[in-house]
């Protein structure tokens, strides 16, 4: 319980330290065990960023895939994404904001998630990989993104993640890509604290800070996570 408690101030400290308000989301992830081997995945985001005039809506994500579970502790999933960037420049104008447009990507992706316990932490390896067919004004561009996800969910109250648990979250996520000038495309370092409601529904709140090539950010993230068991 100590190092769990020292884990939480810790936590609390960045969000306190980073507390700049660049961005704030928006998640809502649903999940249906449909069989013992089949099931339905969803990621659904609304994305805030202020530049320093305001927080102005930037992007919506909406990922779905078809679940595939390989054992108790490896599970497949594969499906489309449809992403809105809203508000972007179109590069014609220069500081008109009027000038702007709203941009579309696609991707095909699959992701590959291995679970396991370290005590009381469940620890998850997530592998990510997504196709994405990106607009731009003029055309479209064809790249891939390979991620890696390492995160953990630590119950504070009680031993296991069940009804009424308090819990941590720490996590920290690096992105790779192709046929782009830079090979790095984003580190993410994120915070949370968590409470566990019943069987299907928890909620998370917390900090994430990021770095790519150009800028670092702080973000403040909000998640819904809801999964349903079919079978049952």
């Amino acid at each position: 319980m100590k190092k769990v408690l020292i884990t939480l101030i810790l936590i609390l400290g960045s969000i306190t330290i980073y507390a700049q308000n660049d961005g704030q989301w928006g998640g809502l992830y649903l999940k249906a065990r449909i069989s013992d081997k089949l099931g339905y995945y969803g990621e659904h985001h609304i994305r805030y960023t202020d530049e320093g005039n305001g927080f102005y809506l930037h992007k919506s994500y909406n990922r779905m895939g078809l679940n595939y579970f390989v054992n108790d502790h490896f599970d497949i999933v594969v499906g489309p994404a449809i992403i809105g960037k809203f508000n972007q420049d179109t590069g014609y104008g220069e500081q008109d904001p009027y000038d702007q447009t709203t941009l579309m990507e696609y991707r095909i992706w699959h992701q590959y998630l291995y679970h396991h316990y370290i005590g009381r932490a469940k620890i998850y390896h997530q592998v990510r990989i997504e196709h994405r067919w990106e607009d731009k004004v003029d055309y479209t561009k064809y790249s891939n993104r390979y991620r890696y996800k390492l995160y953990a969910y630590i119950p504070i109250n009680n031993k296991h993640m069940s009804p009424g648990t308090f819990f941590v979250s720490p996590s920290v996520e690096l992105f790779m890509q192709d046929n782009h000038t830079h090979s790095l495309e984003d580190l993410r370092i994120y915070n949370a604290i968590g409470y566990k409601f019943n069987e299907t529904t928890s909620f998370t709140a917390g900090h994430m800070w990021t770095y790519n090539q150009t800028a670092t950010s702080n973000v403040f993230r909000f998640s819904l996570y809801i999964d349903f068991d079919l079978r049952k």
